[in-house]
């Protein structure tokens, strides 16, 4: 039992005080441990319970098993595991009461489809994976979720940054059944230019100019990222040290690009010359290509997903997403889920790798 203690101590100091990088590295340099829908938390058992009695009608891309893991706090996984991405599913929410309700919970005894207090009442948007299906958080509303980033950010001056991807929810399982939006299931509700207008408002309501790199430090006076980077080079760390870094994806995003004074960046594609981040999500399949792209651009792949990993002990999709050279590692595992394995990843310093770039 000492011996465990100690290990968990010296872990637990490797993460609080791992030496940051040298301030010369440039800004897609080092590597980090980002945590896949990072608000989340594990579905209560009578909801996983109730939907594997249906796994046969649900299909296999919808086995309940897929959504049975959940997270800790945001400064539990900054402080105790050194993860610096975030990703947040957003949902909008302009009228306030759209997500009121978890509709599975009507066919369980005991569960309440409806939260005591008003947060999901008011106009704002909300974070939440599946509506009516998995929708524990450790936050309810986008801006609770921000408000916990910055009061970090502020306690930790001159931080790695922060990567919070931002993926604008755009369907929920009734968007695909008629069945569902009878039984009284949830759609989704798309994203417009309004919805972007708003969601920038949020960021803006919360964070300071300075606390977020926005795509107009990173461009200065070029005509856009590509020809920025193609003439100086990224940033250097020091440059982007203690600020929070939006990417955004997800329904409808390309209406974002004419966005003027941005505070997101976005996941684009190769050819676009104002997309300096990848979605590359298939670690094992695409080795090759993300590290051919990662020379040139920040790509974000998976280490893990739908739980397989930890319920097999599986680090092949782990090692490829280490070859491969990509800068954002997307896991729901920095720490293990006992109930399987000991499937647990992370850095052997606790908190970046350094790589090399061009």
């Amino acid at each position: 039992m000492r011996f465990v203690f100690l290990n968990v101590a010296f872990f637990i100091l490797g993460v609080c005080f791992a030496q940051k990088p040298n301030d010369s590295t440039r800004m897609n340099g080092i590597r980090i441990l980002a945590s896949h829908n990072s608000y989340k938390k594990q579905p209560h058992k009578k909801v996983l319970k109730f939907l594997k009695r249906f796994e046969d009608k649900l299909g296999a891309h919808n086995n309940p098993d897929y959504i049975d893991y959940g997270h800790l706090r945001f400064s539990d996984q900054f402080d105790k595991y050194g993860i610096r991405g975030l990703e947040l599913d957003v949902n909008y929410d302009p009228k306030g009461g759209h997500y009121k309700r978890r509709r599975v919970n009507f066919f369980l005894f005991g569960q309440r489809q409806r939260l005591k207090g008003g947060a999901l009442k008011k106009p704002g948007f909300k974070l939440l994976h599946i509506a009516d299906v998995d929708f524990e958080t450790n936050y309810l509303t986008f801006k609770d979720a921000l408000q916990e980033v910055k009061a970090w950010s502020k306690s930790h001056p001159g931080h790695i940054p922060i990567y919070i991807n931002i993926e604008a929810k755009g369907s929920h399982p009734a968007d695909e059944s008629k069945a569902l939006q009878r039984l009284g299931f949830t759609t989704c509700i798309p994203f417009d230019t309004l919805a972007y207008h708003s969601l920038e408002q949020e960021i803006n309501e919360v964070f300071e100019k300075e606390e977020v790199y926005r795509p107009s430090d990173f461009r200065q006076d070029y005509s856009n990222l590509r020809s920025r980077i193609d003439s100086i080079g990224w940033p250097l760390l020091k440059d982007v040290s203690g600020k929070v870094i939006f990417i955004l994806e997800g329904s409808n995003h390309h209406i974002y690009k004419s966005f003027s004074n941005a505070s997101m960046f976005y996941f684009g594609t190769e050819n676009d010359s104002n997309a300096i981040f990848l979605l590359r999500n298939n670690a094992v399949g695409q080795l090759d290509e993300i590290r051919r792209l990662s020379k040139f651009f920040m790509i974000r792949t998976r280490t893990d997903a739908g739980t397989l990993e930890s319920r097999q002990n599986n680090y092949s999709v782990w090692n490829a997403a280490i070859d491969s050279e990509a800068q954002i590692l997307s896991t729901d595992y920095y720490m293990p889920d006992r109930r399987w394995s000991t499937y647990k990843v992370g850095f052997k310093n606790g908190l970046y790798q350094t790589i090399k770039t061009p």
